[in-house]
């Protein structure tokens, strides 16, 4: 089968969005697939993109935080698609991408699958023309207050729900999302489909791991940590102030390092200094994929704050490592978790002593950390790929795979993806 994928956020920029694509295309590809990528320019992407990974050219940012819109009339993805054969198109954005796709599959008689990744509400701030107009609502303009809710909560959800009923099929990468969209008026068939993890997140190597502890900890008992993009809509400002609380129970005896870079870093670093926190969190960037199983195995405990997930990625990947997981109880978090199971669920004001709870009672927190990897385990790429394959079969993607799909390792995780050439004439 010949799948194209479409998407205006990709490689080298990091988040959620990236890594479910890169992950699907290649479990995809193991599979016996031909996946091709159509993404934004983004700089020198040289070192990331592959012989399937197509750049269209982008504007200005319209957007903060690294996003850049398509060119409205960059001929690229137009020129290429027609020699591609595509069995199905696979749209991760809904705007002007979405859109494009949609116009592909109706000219060539090709099913378009949509995946809904985000709660688009909750990233509004990243949109210029939005937050300029937000800016002015806090300096007390009368309309603007008005007209920022419009949008937010009539105007934009309408306009998704319109793209998703012009799709073949929406994927949803949690249960509740998919009642959200069912609620929200979406007829097309919705199928769950979350981010696989990969087999590095499975790998343990304990050296590494105990050494990482024992830099990070300095002294300290307990290792906590969280994986995020440090932005506004991941509520970090609230995890730092639970902190705060948790070392008023606790004292100084742990450690939380913050993964990930964003455009509230140093707003975030401002205020963990203000909340006196400067020796107890740590904010050490990006953690490459393949190393990040080492950050988690060093750790006591996952700690999550985010209200804006569509589904519980970074959670699984710290379960993967074994670790028990202490978030809020929202989206994304709450399909994953099992409150009392495999981590614990909770509000902003029980958030600290939860935490302090599986730190203090090493009984509670061994029991969930089995029961976390447990929970991880269903959770591959290569199921993934195959439940994708699946639906794409069902809307008349094609019916087999181009060659058969390898057999699986021992280690019951998919195989490495077979040398693939480049199509003729692309």
């Amino acid at each position: 089968m010949r799948i194209a994928m479409l998407t205006s956020n990709y490689k080298p920029f990091v988040g959620g969005v990236p890594i479910s694509i890169e992950r699907l295309a290649d479990g995809l590809r193991r599979r016996g697939h031909m996946v091709f990528v159509f993404a934004p320019e983004c700089g020198d992407t040289r070192a990331v993109d592959d012989i399937f990974t197509y750049r269209f050219r982008t504007v200005r940012p319209l957007q903060r935080g690294g996003f850049r819109p398509s060119q409205l009339f960059d001929p690229t993805v137009g020129r290429l698609f027609p020699n591609l054969g595509a069995d199905v198109i696979h749209v991760h954005d809904p705007f002007l991408v979405g859109q494009l796709g949609l116009r592909l599959g109706k000219r060539y008689g090709v099913p378009v699958v949509f995946t809904h990744h985000t709660r688009y509400d909750q990233y509004l701030h990243y949109v210029r023309a939005y937050a300029a107009v937000e800016a002015r609502a806090r300096d007390g303009h009368p309309l603007t207050a008005g007209l920022l809710r419009e949008v937010r909560e009539s105007w934009l959800p309408a306009y998704v729900t319109a793209f998703e009923n012009r799709c073949d099929a929406v994927i949803a990468p949690s249960e509740t999302l998919r009642q959200d969209l069912l609620s929200a008026g979406v007829q097309s068939p919705i199928c769950v489909l979350p981010t696989g993890l990969t087999d590095a997140a499975f790998l343990r190597d304990e050296p590494a791991s105990a050494r990482l502890r024992k830099e990070l900890l300095g002294g300290r008992k307990y290792l906590l940590c969280t994986v995020s993009r440090l932005g506004r809509e991941k509520n970090l400002d609230i995890l730092l102030r639970s902190m705060a609380l948790l070392k008023e129970r606790i004292g100084s005896s742990f450690r939380l390092v913050m993964i990930g870079e964003g455009p509230e870093r140093a707003a975030l670093e401002s205020l963990r200094d203000r909340l006196g926190l400067t020796e107890e969190v740590q904010f050490p960037g990006v953690v490459s994929n393949d190393q990040l199983a080492i950050w988690h195995r060093a750790c006591d405990l996952f700690v999550f704050a985010s209200r804006s997930e569509t589904q519980g990625i970074v959670l699984l990947e710290a379960m993967a490592a074994g670790r028990p997981v202490v978030a809020l109880r929202a989206s994304g978090s709450q399909d994953v978790v099992r409150d009392g199971e495999n981590g614990l669920l909770t509000c902003e004001a029980e958030l600290a002593p939860r935490i302090a709870d599986v730190l203090t009672d090493g009984r509670l927190r061994r029991s969930l950390s089995g029961q976390a990897l447990m929970t991880a385990s269903h959770y591959t790429v290569c199921e993934v790929a195959r439940s994708a394959e699946a639906l794409y079969c069902e809307l008349g993607g094609g019916a087999l795979p181009l060659h058969p799909a390898p057999a699986r390792r021992a280690a019951g995780l998919c195989p490495a993806p077979a040398p693939t050439r480049r199509a003729a004439g692309l």
